[in-house]
Order: structure tokens, then sequence, then C-alpha cells
């Protein structure tokens, strides 16, 4: 049925995204575009807009820039950029910022600070090299969202305040000194740096008394960890069952404990239960390791990294800018991994909402092939109309039960483990 009646947009917003190519995902938004007028897409593209500083990138030793495409270009579909098309070139104004988390900082604080004297290491310049440039904006978001846990702790405030004065200096680093001398400072004078460094910290204690802010970032935190701790507890109880026994253990807890089924996390699943500890994000991760759950706290902090750069594509910084592009500075090559296990081919929103909808290069539902059909009949079961009505039911009541979620999966993790035998 070919009239526009006959659609809804979020059904038309699912076809576009998941189409294999941009001239039909461009034929069916012309298509539809009366329907779509605040709805905005983005996709990985061979050619097109190049979305700032936030481009994957390298550095010759452990350092990385990521993003969510892995492509240098973005093809972007939105009510103006289709009206511009239809009179040739398009342009349209970005935002883009580069996160740095606790690990980035613990490894460029102490050459900022003048802890570590003489040179740097390669690597180290290339970065300071690229941070210094005037168009890359430094966030330091993912650093403060870890530490929010540990403001109140008189010891820990300390480190945090330096830590902020140091993405002060970073943000405002001076570029002479730097290029000639290999200094890293600040053009602005100390005191400047250390007001900022307050000023940021001030806001970070306001916060901590707003109960809601804290309850979401708790929330979104343990989202994550108890995907984790239920991977865990997969790996080590089933270790001698297959792969699609472990895939489908995980599809079920994600349909009946969560209400929601998430393609990062299955695809995370899916790497883990192939590889095993050999997906170094894991490595750490064995049968009476005493600390399990710290590091399982700590990997579902990158874990929220990610997700929370799939969030801020849809936000918008200023009135000018009609897209932003978030990326990450990391040094943790583990952390690069998991990034890189989930190209995206799509984001797709609403510019009234900050709801991304993701369209990944490979379906992490859709096993490989050598899976038999039953075990992809099973995996199947989870994606009926009946099912994600079951998931959108329970939902709400499922996040009101988080805490115990946790509580019963960390019981199982513990004897899973055999962390009482330790």
């Amino acid at each position: 049925m070919n009239s526009l009646i006959d659609k809804a947009p979020e059904d038309i917003v699912v076809m576009i995204g998941n189409t294999t190519n941009l001239s039909e995902a461009f034929e069916l938004y012309s298509k539809f575009h009366p329907l779509l007028k605040k709805y905005k897409f983005i996709f990985s593209s061979d050619n097109g807009g190049v979305p700032g500083y936030t481009i994957n990138k390298n550095f010759s030793s452990t350092g990385a820039i990521r993003g969510l495409f892995e492509t240098e270009h973005v093809f972007v579909f939105d009510e103006q950029s289709f009206h511009e098309m239809k009179h040739g070139r398009i342009e349209y104004p970005i935002d883009y910022s580069v996160s740095l988390d606790t690990n980035a900082m613990s490894y460029l604080y102490p050459y900022i600070s003048g802890i570590k004297k003489g040179s740097q290491p390669i690597d180290l310049n290339e970065v300071f090299d690229f941070v210094s440039q005037s168009n890359v904006n430094i966030d330091p978001m993912p650093y403060c969202m870890e530490n929010y846990q540990n403001i109140k702790n008189n010891t820990m405030v300390n480190k945090i305040f330096e830590n902020l004065k140091a993405y002060e200096i970073l943000r405002n680093i001076d570029i002479y000194s730097l290029k000639n001398k290999g200094i890293i400072r600040s053009y602005l004078p100390d005191e400047e740096i250390t007001s900022r460094a307050q000023n940021f910290l001030s806001t970070m204690y306001f916060n901590i008394e707003d109960s809601n802010f804290l309850d979401g970032l708790d929330f979104y935190h343990k989202s994550m960890y108890v995907c984790l701790v239920k991977m865990v507890s997969i790996q080590i109880k089933y270790s001698n069952h297959s792969f699609s026994k472990k895939m489908e253990a995980f599809l079920d807890f994600c349909h009946q404990c969560l209400a929601t089924m998430n393609g990062r996390e299955a695809a995370i699943a899916h790497a883990y239960f192939r590889q095993g500890q050999k997906l170094k994000f894991f490595g750490k991760i064995q049968k009476k390791q005493k600390n399990i759950f710290n590091h399982l706290k700590n990997m579902a902090w990158d874990l929220w990294h990610i997700r929370q750069l799939e969030q801020n594509t849809t936000f918008k910084l200023n009135d000018s800018s009609r897209y932003f592009f978030p990326a990450i500075l990391t040094f943790d090559k583990n952390l690069i991994e998991i990034i890189d296990l989930y190209p995206i081919n799509a984001i797709a929103y609403h510019a009234d909402k900050n709801e991304p909808i993701i369209f990944p290069k490979v379906n992490p539902f859709n096993l490989n092939e050598d899976i038999k059909i039953d075990d992809i009949e099973t995996i199947n079961k989870y994606f009926s109309d009946d099912a994600k009505m079951e998931r959108e039911i329970n939902r709400k009541k499922i996040s009101e039960n988080l805490i115990n979620i946790v509580n019963d999966l960390e019981n199982e993790l513990f004897i899973v483990a055999e962390l009482n035998k330790t």
C-alpha cells in the first residue's frame, strides 16, 4: 500500500535506517518526508560531510579517537537538507567534542601537571598536538560522571579538583609553548585555571544534591553492570555448553529480567561467548578473582560512556548547529576493542527527543552462518510482536526493581565464580 497514511513515522524510520545503501535510503526519505519533518538521519558513508575531528584515529602507540562511525564521512537527511538538495550543494553547521574518561586523564595527568619531566612519548606528542587545535573541543563529562560517587570523599576530591584543572589546561593549551618548547601549559593565568576548575567542582557538588540526577546516573550504570555480570555468570556456568546455548541464556535474561534488547550488549556477549578471555575487555575476569565485581563496575562505566556518545548525538548545543558529533579519546586498548565490535551504519532521532535509534552494520541478533536453523528460530522468538509488547509492559516494573536484580545476579556470580572458596 503506497498511501502515506498507511505508514507510521516510526516504521518508516526503521525502514530507512535498515536500508543497505544511501540511494535506497534517500528514495524512501523522498517518498515519505512529509511524515518525517522532525526526524534526522546520519549515515556512515564513503562520501559526504566530514564530522569534524570525531573521525576514528589511531595514534602511533596506545591512544585513539573513536566516534560512532567507522568511515571518515557521513551523509545526513533532514527536512532542511532535503530541500537544499533540490537546489544543489548543501551546507550544514556542526558541533563536535572529544571526551576524556578517567583512564585518559590518568594517562595524561602526569605530563600536564609536570610530575613527569622531560620529553613525552611520541604517542603523547601526537595527542597533545591533536587537542591543541583550536577546533577541538574537550569534554570532561565522562570523567565527571565516573567521579560523582567519589566527590564526598575528602581524599578523592582533591584528586578530582587537580584533574579538573588539568582539563582546563587541555581546553586552553598554549600552542606556542607546546610547539616550540615542548611545554604543556595554558595560555590562561593559573588563577583563571583554578577559578574555572572551582566552578566546575561547584557544579558537581550542586548536581549530587539532585536526587533525580543521581538516581538516573545510578540506573544507567547499573543497567550496564547487570549485563556484564550476567555475561560472566553464563560464560563460567555454561563453560562446556555451545555458543548458541550461552547466547540464548543471555537473550532470555534481557527479555525476562531487563525487558529490553540492546544490540551493543548483545554484540559484546556474542564476542565474549566466542572468544572468552581472548576478548581482552574481559581479560581480568575469571573464577576466584577477588576483585571481580570492582572490575565489572569499572567495565560498566566504559559501556556507559559508549552509550552516552550515542545519546549525545541527539543534543543541540546551540541554535546555529544542526548536528552534533561526539567522540572519545582513550588509551584503553580493551575499550577500543569493544567500540570497534559494533560499527554503526546509521543513527536516527526526532529533533524534540533525546532518543537515538541505532542501526548497526551487522545485526548482532543474526548469528553466524554456521548456526543451525533451530537455533536461529530460538533467538527469533524474542523478537515477535508479542514479545516486544511483553517487554514494553514489563519495563517500568523491572526498572523499579533493578537493585534487587543487581543483588540476585551478584549472589549468583559469587557462587558460580567460587568466590566463597577464596
